[in-house]
């Protein structure tokens, strides 16, 4: 038996298939999906007066794709259609047990994704719930991950690359507004929205992100993604809002010559990079890549974070109305897929080793 969370107003009941798509006035009316009761593990309060729980079944409001789209350490993502609609979306089933001690991750997803609506940012559309697994229907994002979309197209310029930042910023300027912040900004969680020439890039994966209480509350967690976080998290002297802004720094570099500005033979080496605060523009990748965008990445990638610039005025850096149409492809294609290849190589090292010390055990 499944369990449908869905919320409704005393004086406009709600159908029972309420959903953001098919009932445009919830739309005009702002009316979000939240959660009132997932019986075991979640729980968050209501945004409206009175909320009714609707029991439904996933089976009969949508139609499950074999086909899946993404594996990960706590379920898979699989592609569902909505027999009402036609409407596509993807279907992140957690498995309960994969996620204890880990809770807190999937809630704070959760908690976000209520609370956002926004083209540059993936929305929540559906919440189920059953004895063994928890069943969340995002946007489908069906144009696949940003740069792995990138090294596929036929050309890309500083100006297609303006365009992806300032996607990303706005995305940003939403979530800081609304005093959410990420904390995990990367590439692989810039998810395009479909296969069309103009598609939306759209922020995704909030298990680490925290929602602030007031404006200017101090976060002390380390967390994040090697070669992405900023350097005020790995000196845990305290951090907030700057961090998302830093991350956008280094994945605009990256946009723009194929690869990111530190680096490290491992991780230790990789910290001292970021805590050294000590990037270059090489000649030979960025000798024609305009002034205005060395001066952006300059600004988001202040190494003092009370310094560094906000999402606002990074928003209105000129940079974005005078990048130039000089093709990058060829280097950022090239630079990409052999830091791909070099991951590759790592993981494989690093899973040799690991089988190593396992037998070494069993032995």
């Amino acid at each position: 038996m499944y369990d449908r969370m869905t919320y409704r107003n005393d004086d406009d009941p709600a159908p029972p298939y309420f959903t953001y798509k098919n009932i445009p006035r919830y739309i005009k009316n702002r009316t979000r999906f939240t959660m009132h009761k997932i019986k075991n593990i979640f729980y968050a309060e209501s945004k409206i007066k009175k909320a009714s729980l609707y029991p439904w079944s996933l089976e009969k409001r949508y139609k499950i794709s074999k086909n899946v789209l993404g594996t990960g350490s706590f379920g898979v993502v699989k592609e569902c259609t909505d027999k009402c609609t036609g409407i596509k979306y993807a279907l992140k089933i957690i498995n309960k047990k994969a996620i204890q001690g880990k809770e807190q991750m999937l809630n704070t997803e959760l908690n976000v994704l209520k609370k956002v609506n926004h083209p540059n940012i993936v929305t929540l559309h559906d919440l189920f719930e059953t004895k063994n697994a928890v069943y969340i229907i995002t946007d489908l994002a069906s144009g696949g991950e940003l740069f792995n979309q990138l090294i596929q197209k036929g050309s890309y310029t500083e100006k297609d690359a303006s365009n992806l930042v300032k996607q990303i910023l706005e995305g940003v300027a939403y979530l800081h507004d609304h005093e959410i912040v990420h904390r995990d900004l990367k590439p692989e969680n810039l998810l395009f929205s479909d296969k069309s020439d103009h598609p939306n890039l759209m922020i995704t994966d909030f298990g680490l992100s925290k929602i602030l209480k007031h404006h200017n509350d101090i976060l002390m967690t380390a967390c994040g993604t090697p070669g992405y976080v900023a350097p005020e998290v790995l000196r845990q002297t305290g951090h907030g809002k700057p961090v998302d802004i830093w991350s956008v720094g280094v994945i605009m570099y990256t946009l723009l010559c194929g690869y990111t500005p530190f680096g490290g033979e491992d991780q230790a080496a990789l910290f001292d990079s970021i805590l050294s605060g000590v990037y270059y523009f090489e000649e030979e990748y960025w000798s024609e890549i305009s002034d205005y965008a060395k001066d952006l990445i300059d600004k988001l990638m202040t190494y003092d974070a009370n310094k560094r610039i906000t999402v606002h005025d990074a928003l209105r850096h000129p940079w974005f109305h005078m990048a130039d149409n000089i093709d990058l492809l060829n280097n950022v294609r090239t630079n990409f897929s052999a830091r791909a290849t070099l991951k590759k190589a790592i993981n494989v090292v690093q899973g040799v080793t690991r089988l190593r010390k396992t037998s070494i055990r069993q032995r």
